[in-house]
């Protein structure tokens, strides 16, 4: 439990590894976690109370639901909430009471916020073990009683279509609905301290996917050169729905050839001269 490792507890390991229960296996500094214990976020009261006069612009009703200290967990469309991710965040909201004993005097200084794109079965079946009932605050806001610190779980997707807020709407399953929304995600993803700090992590596709498929195809294919275009599809989708005469011209210029003047005369004038012109006849 502490960070400080004395002499007695190496002691207390012998003593229960040569006199404890043959049934059991001793291990010393154990780490508990696979992966390091680290929040996503901490949010810090800088007021006693949020400011009126200059509301917030996301998440408008979650700020006036915290206490002094927040930490805050967000599951995203493409790593989603998985069993037990409810444990991990009361264990951080433990660790953090335990640990900051000055600025945390009583447990309801502090709060725990899971984000999440939609509630699902799986964050349902851990509120159900953990023996923990849902409060209805509204607009997609919920509260989590009975833990030993207070939780609120916001639904991404139902409070921006609640709030109207077409930003929050980035971090679920719908695509960026308005021109603000797609030039916010443009300009951060081209901002080259943001794109450095996403470049390397999981997700970083999904957030290229998602920037690419509120541009035009046209603006998209614009940025490559027609073979990068193509590269990969096999011959059949490279020239689907293209009329007849088109696909004949992107036939190599030796099949052009052998083509018979009888045959050339049934095409157009555009396309005889085409061909003309690159096989000489």
């Amino acid at each position: 439990m502490g960070t400080t490792r004395t002499a007695w507890h190496v002691l207390l390991a012998a003593l229960l590894s040569q006199r404890g229960s043959h049934s059991f296996e001793v291990r010393v500094e154990v780490p508990l976690s696979t992966e390091p214990l680290r929040a996503d976020y901490l949010l810090l009261r800088k007021n006693a109370a949020p400011d009126a006069s200059e509301p917030a612009g996301t998440l408008r009703k979650l700020w006036a639901l915290l206490p002094k200290d927040a930490i805050v967990e967000f599951k995203s469309v493409g790593r989603p909430y998985r069993r037990r991710n409810l444990d991990r965040l009361f264990s951080y909201l433990h660790l953090y009471c335990a640990d900051n004993l000055e600025r945390i005097e009583q447990r309801s200084d502090l709060c725990g916020v899971l984000l999440v794109p939609t509630r699902t079965r799986s964050l349902d079946a851990d509120v159900a073990d953990l023996g923990l009932g849902w409060d209805d605050l509204g607009d997609g806001y919920w509260r989590l009683r009975g833990g030993a610190f207070a939780l609120v779980v916001v639904e991404i997707e139902a409070v921006a279509a609640a709030e109207n807020d077409d930003l929050l709407r980035l971090f679920g399953h719908d695509e960026a609905p308005t021109l603000a929304a797609r030039r916010w995600l443009a300009q951060q993803v081209g901002a080259e301290e943001i794109a450095m700090a996403m470049h390397d992590l999981e997700g970083f596709d999904e957030v290229v996917r998602k920037l690419l498929s509120t541009l035009p195809p046209e603006q998209v294919l614009s940025a490559f050169p027609p073979e990068q275009r193509v590269a990969g599809l096999p011959p059949e989708q490279r020239v689907a729905g293209l009329p007849p005469e088109q696909v004949l011209l992107a036939l190599p210029d030796d099949v052009l050839r052998a083509l018979s003047d009888s045959y050339l005369d049934t095409l157009s004038a555009e396309t005889r001269a085409a061909i003309r012109a690159r096989v000489g006849r």
